[in-house]
């Protein structure tokens, strides 16, 4: 009883802030003591972990009893009317047709009326699940057991129980793994600050001993080690011209003056200060947060390559420019590298026609058995223009043709509206797993966002590093 009371109390907050966070020269620092440096900063972060925290395991708890209740579904909202649609114009008419609204828009204002239906409806949408949500719960016992905010900047003991649903637990490694990489972002940005917070009293402390040892005040010793730092008009001039050569003409010399006289000073503090590190003996005993390790989830999407064990998931799509670039860059790592498999999950984060339209090509695509020679064709040509389309109706028909598939299949599985739903699903599974911009992948298991080279994504490939846990694949067949 003793025993587990007394490990509760080590892992509390509080016993964690008092814990040695840095030591320099046998002298310990606490974690609160680090802490105090941005007080305010650290309680942000904190409760951005809590808000987090609150968010999966609102979304885990509404997983769990949908399971419990499989018959309750929200309702499909109704499309948005043309009358919504003018009425949501009017009641913003600033946006549309004032002084600050595109010039496109002002010129055509109709243009918008599809990322406005599209707007509303998804509006809709939200308010049907927060009632279906509603509804879900009734008849259902759930309870909530959240730790407090700055306890969630460790990861939680794996069987811990953070909510339970009808007599059911949900563990914290249930949370943990649901967001993972939500968590790594603000753990490591609180351990960011705390090594920003833990040099700034590394080299106060320093100072203050040195002073001591001078018999002298640190403000004097500072003066003593910056000491003259005045900046004549030779050097002032050369400044000035240097700036100028590099295409940023000074406007202000008094000010130039004023930064070379700081910039001298801090060279020489900063020298000072490296000196006296030298003969200290400093050790920061916390740690940098691990990276996550996220599932590598194939969801039957297309995929590209050989069936090694070298895996790739990425999450892109074919409009922007950084992702046009890494599917060529995909291509040269396929081209020299036999033992990778690519899976292309869509990812659509912002709403986008064009996109969702080279979408659903290269998904039927992938169903009849073209996928690679519908992805060339989109990467060759330019994408349209926002409000434009890839391909209109008798275009597609000579694109089946070239594609080598059945016209009336390719139109039939266009219509269909599973394949909207599973792109739906990739991009909602890319928010969810915590990414915010495309392209972004899963490299055996490693979060990146972001354009790659063949060459870095080959350098992460080949790290040894533990191999996430295979997914199962639904049906899926070999590589094309």
């Amino acid at each position: 009883m003793w025993i587990v009371l007394l490990m509760f109390l080590a892992m509390s907050p509080a016993a964690f802030a008092d814990q040695a966070a840095l030591r320099i020269s046998g002298e310990s620092v606490s974690l609160s003591e680090i802490d105090a440096l941005s007080r305010p900063k650290i309680d942000r972060l904190h409760k951005a972990l809590a808000d987090q925290a609150g968010r999966t395991l609102d979304r885990l708890i509404d997983r769990r009893l949908r399971a419990s209740s499989p018959e309750t579904k929200p309702s499909s909202p109704e499309p948005a009317t043309n009358e919504a649609v003018r009425a949501f114009r009017s009641s913003r008419a600033e946006d549309f047709e004032g002084p600050f609204a595109p010039v496109e828009t002002r010129r055509n204002p109709s243009a918008e009326d599809p990322a406005i239906r599209h707007y509303l409806e998804q509006k809709a949408r939200a308010t049907a699940e927060a009632e279906a949500r509603r509804d879900l719960g009734k008849g259902h016992a759930v309870k909530i057991l959240l730790p407090e905010s700055g306890e969630l900047e460790q990861p939680l003991p794996p069987q811990r129980t953070v909510a339970w649903v009808d007599d059911v637990p949900i563990p914290a490694d249930a949370l943990e793994q649901a967001a993972a990489l939500h968590f790594y972002r603000l753990r490591k940005e609180i351990h960011l600050e705390r090594r920003r917070n833990a040099e700034t009293l590394i080299e106060h402390r320093l100072l203050g001993r040195e002073a001591r040892r001078r018999g002298v005040a640190a403000e004097v010793l500072l003066k003593q080690i910056t000491g003259d730092t005045t900046v004549g008009d030779e050097e002032l001039h050369a400044f000035i011209e240097a700036e100028r050569a590099a295409g940023r003409p000074v406007s202000d010399p008094e000010r130039a003056r004023q930064y070379l006289s700081f910039r001298k000073a801090h060279a020489r503090r900063t020298t000072f200060v490296e000196s006296l590190r030298a003969s200290a003996r400093i050790e920061i005993l916390f740690e940098e947060p691990p990276p996550p390790r996220l599932p590598m989830t194939e969801a039957n999407a297309p995929a590209l390559g050989g069936a090694g064990e070298l895996r790739i998931v990425v999450y892109t799509n074919y409009r922007c420019a950084p992702c046009r670039q890494t599917h060529r860059e995909i291509d040269r790592l396929l081209a020299t590298d036999g033992n990778v498999r690519v899976i292309f999950r869509d990812f659509i984060p912002v709403y986008d026609p064009v996109a969702g339209e080279a979408a659903r090509v290269s998904r039927c695509a992938d169903r009849l058995g073209a996928f690679q020679r519908m992805r060339s064709e989109l990467l060759t040509r330019n994408p349209p223009a926002f409000g434009e389309v890839w391909y209109e109706g008798h275009a597609l028909s000579s694109l089946a043709a070239r594609l080598g598939i059945d016209r009336a299949d390719f139109f039939q599985c266009l219509s269909s509206r599973e394949i909207g739903e599973a792109i739906a699903r990739d991009t909602a599974e890319a928010l969810e797993l915590g990414f915010e911009e495309a392209p972004s992948f899963v490299a055996q298991g490693i979060p990146l966002s972001g354009f790659r080279t063949a060459e870095s994504l080959t350098e992460i490939l080949r790290r040894r590093t533990p191999r996430a846990r295979p997914q199962p694949v639904e049906g899926k067949a070999g590589p094309r």
